[in-house]
């Protein structure tokens, strides 16, 4: 991993035009102005931090953000991503499984790859987990694609465990909540789903009874602090065996479920042949649905104390075929 790592770095580490004014960031922050901040915190030589798992400040974080925050707000709400590409699921802030899918699936320099969200919670390491992914987006806008995950909504990362490693790693009460409130502010702009070359949907969570057409998901405003009804259900919806149409998500108490009555519908209905989702912890890291209409892909290994689950990745191909990439 450390030679997979090292080579990320030597690849990232081309020259990066800063599109927004460094010295502004760091005033609206609180800290002192620095005409040559950007080159010495620029996005490459962040990368390198991140990969060696150094201390890094609360201005480098308050910087990246800043652009991720540009980059979001210039993105789609529903992304439009070419084949090849690898779909990862959640990764929860395991930032090893992270760099164990770049080393079997290809740097982010060369190789495509689309994010399902939940970076964040319950993991140990939520923060390289997210500023590395939104650091590889700033730098490589073709090839690394992030959506929202219900993780990252802030009701969610308030109590399940960003908020809190934010709190003892940036223990000044000032620091740790600017850090919070800017992250969540990045996520409030990101984009809610993806299809891949015009047939496969991919967002976290699942279809929605308000879903219709894919201009319906174009059409949400950002940003999207608060989410209800289609937006809630690209985050939160599961499919259920047994399940017919659209019910209430009794279990999570949110959004909803569906049947594979409504993964037929929806396919017809918006003209594609696949969804990929994550939200769901699986044993062998993927599971069908629906036959082969609906893929659930699951990106952390050993998640679950009493499930010791695999990870998986789709690997989607230019003919749009695909396989699995699995690790345990």
């Amino acid at each position: 991993l450390k030679t997979e790592s090292t080579k990320l770095y030597n690849l990232c580490n081309a020259s990066a035009t800063a599109s927004v004014n460094e010295t502004d960031v760091l005033q609206k922050h609180g800290f002192p102005s620095c005409a040559f901040a950007w080159a010495i915190i620029g996005v490459p030589c962040y990368v390198y931090i991140l990969i060696d798992m150094l201390i890094f400040s609360v201005y480098e974080i308050h910087l990246v953000l800043e652009r991720a925050m540009e980059s979001m707000k210039n993105s789609p709400v529903l992304l439009e991503v070419r084949c090849p590409v690898n779909i990862c699921g959640d990764i929860h802030g395991q930032y090893g499984d992270l760099m164990r899918i770049f080393n079997a699936c290809g740097l982010p320099f060369k190789h495509r790859y689309l994010f399902l969200g939940d970076y964040v919670d319950r993991g140990r390491h939520s923060l390289e987990v997210i500023l590395l992914l939104l650091s590889l987006r700033i730098q490589f806008p073709r090839k690394v694609y992030l959506l929202r995950g219900n993780h990252e909504l802030s009701n969610i990362n308030r109590v399940y465990g960003f908020n809190a490693e934010i709190r003892q790693r940036y223990r000044t009460v000032a620091e740790s909540k600017a850090l919070y409130d800017h992250f969540n502010e990045v996520f409030a702009q990101m984009p809610l789903a993806a299809v891949v070359s015009g047939r496969i949907l991919c967002m976290h969570g699942g279809l929605s009874p308000n879903l219709n057409s894919l201009d319906d998901i174009r059409k949400l405003q950002r940003p999207l602090r608060i989410v209800r009804g289609l937006a809630q259900d690209l985050l939160w919806a599961d499919p259920e065996t047994g399940t017919k149409g659209f019910q209430q998500n009794k279990i999570r108490a949110v959004s909803h479920i569906f049947g594979e009555d409504m993964v037929r519908d929806k396919c017809k209905q918006l003209n594609i042949d696949l969804i990929i989702r994550a939200h769901q912890v699986v044993e062998f890291g993927y599971a069908f649905f629906c036959g082969r209409s609906l893929i659930t892909v699951f990106s952390a290994a050993r998640y679950h104390e009493e499930l010791v689950n695999y990870a998986a990745v789709v690997k989607v191909l230019c003919h749009l075929s695909f396989f699995f990439n699995i690790s345990s």
